[in-house]
């Protein structure tokens, strides 16, 4: 599988899968709310430019809650990526339950956007799309 690394921040690592055509978001640690707003824009940036349609957002390996963005992933980030062509978004939730409320929270209720608990589900799903 080819994987091109387009951003790489303390908290997140943004990558291309270029077989399956979609982008691959890996949030790590602790989520500072303004590291999340900077890192979201930098991911809306990127989308824009890319003719992708699919994300794979993978928080496994997201510690903490990070609710204070979650409104602003919702209500901002997630209508921006719609507008700019998203058509499916894979979330792998992570095992931290609190991690997991936030990112519960920031979730659309929304056909668009599916929920998974493993990596290897989520891809199996983008690639079926």
């Amino acid at each position: 599988m080819v994987k091109t690394i387009l951003l790489e921040r303390k908290n997140i690592v943004v990558e291309y899968n270029e077989k399956l055509n979609y982008l691959y978001l890996r949030w790590t640690g602790f989520q500072r709310e303004e590291d999340i707003y900077e890192s979201g824009e930098k991911i809306l940036e990127i989308f824009k430019g890319l003719n992708c349609r699919k994300v794979l957002n993978d928080n496994r390996e997201v510690r903490g809650p990070w609710n204070k963005a979650s409104e602003w992933t919702q209500n901002y980030w997630f209508p921006n990526m719609i507008e700019a062509g998203l058509q499916k978004f894979a979330w792998v939730f992570p095992e931290n339950l609190f991690a997991e409320l936030s990112a519960t929270k920031a979730m659309p209720n929304n056909e668009l956007i599916h929920k998974f608990n493993t990596y290897e589900a989520a891809e199996t799903w983008l690639s079926e799309q």
